[in-house]
């Protein structure tokens, strides 16, 4: 037989005329003891549902008039029934449980159906939100990653283009003069601040300049003739002028300066700033030579595009590097010394063959005419 409706006022254990505070007492009463986080009883959270249930139907005039209703036509029914035969009544009683397991069938089917489409739906909620925090989370840590890797790049290639483009390679006829290292960097000096000067045989040196814009200077007054670069002949170490002044000797050619040509020194008010700013680009000022013809920058260009001071790097940083990028421009740094020297010799050595096999080649010529 199907499950009757079920009794709120027994589930409680109040009487029918109980008042609203004594259906609380007696709610809070069963509650402490059928409570699932205090009874082990498997049932427990079953009968704490119908407790619940019960309190709040019982709680509300409307729904608890319905109930009372309910009751007192079941009451009446009940009356009725044990007036009918037997038959009857068997009949009847068939009937109704048919009824009522297809109607809880419906329910229990439609519950499930709810419950099922809820928990879907929350799943798939809390896949999207997770999903969208760890796309947020990668999307960060590529753009943390991006930015050290192009700051360590950005490092590394200034570092690198203040080495061998910042680089000199002076020669002078060795029968005539005797340079010393030292007799090199000051004459050389004028012109901006030297890192190193390497002279491995006579008539030959490589001077490499702390920034690009002395080794610039130093060729410009090269160029010029200057009396104090009269002996040597000035090349680019590379063996190519770099881009970086390529772009500057373009750039003096699309927009010529005039050069003040007073020969006597003007007074401190009407003297002309140079349009070059040393300090623009990073690079310590230096002064023009003191003898000879007076080195002027005035075609030379206020700024120079893309080019970038190198780096100082310490421990206390705010860039943040990767441990890649990071080791390698530390490596560069810890190497910069031995670097150059390293392309100074190598140059001063090829130099040296070059001539071997020139001397050679007069040698056999002299025999050939012998």
């Amino acid at each position: 037989m199907a499950e009757e409706q079920l009794d709120w006022y027994a589930i409680l254990g109040v009487e029918r005329t109980a008042t609203a505070k004594e259906i609380t007492k007696a709610y809070r009463v069963k509650a402490l003891k059928v409570h699932p986080d205090k009874n082990p009883d498997p049932n427990a959270a079953k009968v704490f549902h119908e407790l619940s249930q019960a309190y709040d139907l019982l709680l509300d005039p409307a729904a608890r008039a319905a109930f009372d209703n309910l009751l007192n036509v079941k009451v009446q029914a009940k009356a009725r029934s044990d007036k009918y035969d037997v038959t009857r009544k068997r009949f009847m009683d068939d009937l109704k449980s048919r009824e009522d397991a297809f109607k809880k069938q419906q329910q229990d089917e439609k519950a499930a159906a709810i419950r099922m489409k809820y928990e879907m739906e929350r799943i798939k909620q809390e896949g999207i939100k997770k999903r969208e925090a760890k796309e947020a989370e990668l999307r960060r840590q590529v753009e943390e990653v991006e930015e050290a890797a192009s700051a360590a790049r950005q490092a590394a290639r200034d570092e690198e283009a203040t080495s061998l483009d910042a680089t000199l390679r002076i020669k002078w006829k060795k029968k005539k003069h005797t340079f010393e290292p030292q007799e090199l960097e000051a004459v050389f000096e004028k012109f901006g601040p030297i890192d190193s000067c390497l002279s491995m045989k006579p008539g030959s040196a490589v001077v490499s300049f702390k920034a690009l814009t002395g080794a610039f200077a130093a060729m410009k007054a090269h160029e010029r003739e200057a009396l104090e670069l009269e002996p040597f002949s000035v090349s680019w170490a590379a063996g190519i002028e770099p881009v970086l002044v390529a772009n500057l000797r373009s750039k003096e050619k699309s927009q010529p300066a005039t050069t003040p040509t007073t020969s006597t020194p003007p007074s401190s008010a009407s003297t002309p700033k140079p349009a070059f700013n040393v300090a623009s680009v990073g690079a310590p000022a230096f002064s023009a030579p003191a003898f000879g013809s007076v080195t002027s920058f005035a075609g030379f260009p206020s700024s120079i595009p893309g080019f970038r001071p190198p780096p100082t790097f310490s421990v206390a940083q705010d860039i943040p590097l990767v441990d890649d990028y990071e080791a390698a421009t530390l490596a560069r740094m810890k190497n910069k010394d031995n670097e150059r020297k390293r392309l100074a010799e190598e140059i001063l050595r090829l130099d040296q063959e070059e001539e071997e096999r020139l001397s050679s080649k007069t040698d056999d010529n002299k025999k050939q005419r012998v």
